[in-house]
């Protein structure tokens, strides 16, 4: 018999997460890979599977604790292994509290004492004296001058919240005239921080009625709303002629059902087969736009998220590497993700790496929508329901089976003819699937 620690995997970019839900107590005996708690990430909620099979001896963390990467779940007795003789200390991070992990513990600064050399140079100008005055003082959390601290405060600028340039990080003048002229600029796109809309009591109207968001909108709420506010969204709308997609798509069905194959072959695989394809032609819609440099980061790789609708809301599985992927591979592995997404088994590696989405709302309704573009992606593509419609052939209407879709991208790196250009080469590429093997 040997005792484990249980420990927090690695849950991607994420530290200080939300324990929402803890499966197991001392005394239990698990199997490996059961879970054993789940996380509340700002992608989704995600399930931790134990790495050991045992009984639990001790449980480290409770519902609403925050924990990171190495946090200390549990201890676990595993059997069929010995004790090791010196057990060496695993270096583990206790679980912090959520009140707790509100206040980030602030680290203490060095106190610099008065160096002799800079009291005996009297040469020293009275800007760099009142500077060193400034660093030396007790508790200063920045470093500026008095003359710059009450330059900011005739502008209402708070110092705590800029990053100074200077030596040793000193806040300069410059700094702050940067500050006030990024809150202008972002004031007119909406981005900065807005009071809560005050709400009149709608009960002198009639009945009402409370109902709290889900989990999920909770955490995706505020995320959208940011990507809303700070990129020029430009939504292009576009359709697509299937019909000889979708017969070929339900031939491919019926052999699938001879196979007794459980595979449901959609019209969604082939669209992110022809995204892809779209996405090699326009590589600018498969980057990320780093705003401190004014640099594309054009992405070589083609991991297509897809938004997928669950009881408490969308979340959206990422299909990796799909340029190497057959229609049907992307297929099989649309239905597993779905499967995991349904169920709460979606793990973050699941959820990570999207390059592009795809939301379709195919399979409910519509016909044109504006889909909000996932940060730090540039762009998303919208699916609609498709429809059959008379189509004018040049002798008569014939019903034609149009697949209408949205294209949303971030305006500052894709103009309006390159969103265009995309979209009509998707269109082209859905209405004849042969022009993937060009």
């Amino acid at each position: 018999m040997a005792i484990k620690k249980i420990l927090i995997p690695n849950i991607g970019d994420f530290s200080d997460v939300e324990i929402i839900e803890v499966t197991i107590n001392v005394g239990d005996t698990i199997e490996a890979e059961d879970t054993i708690l789940s996380l509340e990430t700002e992608k989704a909620t995600t399930d931790i599977p134990s790495p050991y099979s045992g009984t639990i001896t001790k449980v480290h963390i409770k519902e609403g604790d925050l924990v990171s990467k190495d946090s200390l779940v549990a201890e676990i007795e595993v059997a069929g292994e010995e004790a090791p003789k010196e057990e060496k200390k695993e270096e583990v991070k206790e679980a912090p509290k959520k009140e707790e992990a509100k206040e980030a513990p602030k680290k203490e600064e060095k106190k610099e004492q008065p160096k002799e050399d800079n009291v005996k140079k009297e040469t020293k100008s009275e800007e760099t004296k009142e500077e060193l005055i400034n660093e030396q003082s007790l508790g200063s959390k920045f470093h500026a001058t008095p003359s710059l601290r009450q330059y900011a405060r005739e502008l209402s600028v708070p110092l705590s919240e800029i990053k100074g340039s200077g030596p040793h990080g000193r806040i300069l003048h410059s700094d702050v005239q940067s500050f006030v002229k990024e809150a202008v600029e972002n004031k007119g796109s909406g981005s900065m921080s807005l009071a809560p809309v005050e709400l009149e009591d709608f009960s002198v109207y009639g009945e009402i009625e409370r109902k709290g968001l889900s989990r999920i909108q909770k955490i995706s709420g505020p995320h959208l709303q940011k990507s809303w506010q700070r990129i020029p969204h430009v939504t292009q709308d576009d359709k697509a002629d299937i019909t000889e997609l979708e017969a070929f798509r339900k031939t491919i069905k019926e052999e699938l059902k001879k196979t007794k194959s459980e595979v449901s072959i959609s019209v969604l695989p082939f669209i992110i087969k022809a995204v892809v394809f779209a996405l090699k032609k326009y590589p600018a819609l498969n980057s990320s736009f780093d705003e401190t440099t004014n640099e594309l980061i054009l992405k070589h790789y083609y991991h297509i998220g897809i938004a997928v609708d669950t009881p408490e809301g969308l979340v959206v599985p990422v299909v990796k590497n799909a340029d190497k992927k057959t229609v049907l591979e992307i297929a099989t592995e649309l239905d597993a993700l779905s499967q995991k997404a349904r169920d709460r088994k979606l793990k973050t590696e699941d959820l990570s790496g999207a390059s592009f989405s795809i939301s379709s709302l195919g399979g409910i309704g519509g016909t044109f929508f504006t889909p909000i573009i996932n940060p730090p992606q540039v762009g998303i593509l919208g699916v609609s329901r498709m429809e059959k419609r008379p189509v004018w052939n040049g002798e008569a209407f014939i019903p034609r089976d149009i697949l209408p879709f949205s294209l949303s991208y971030d305006h500052r790196v894709i103009d309006g003819a390159s969103g265009v250009r995309f979209t009509t080469y998707l269109s082209s590429l859905l209405s004849d699937m042969k022009r993937t093997l060009l």
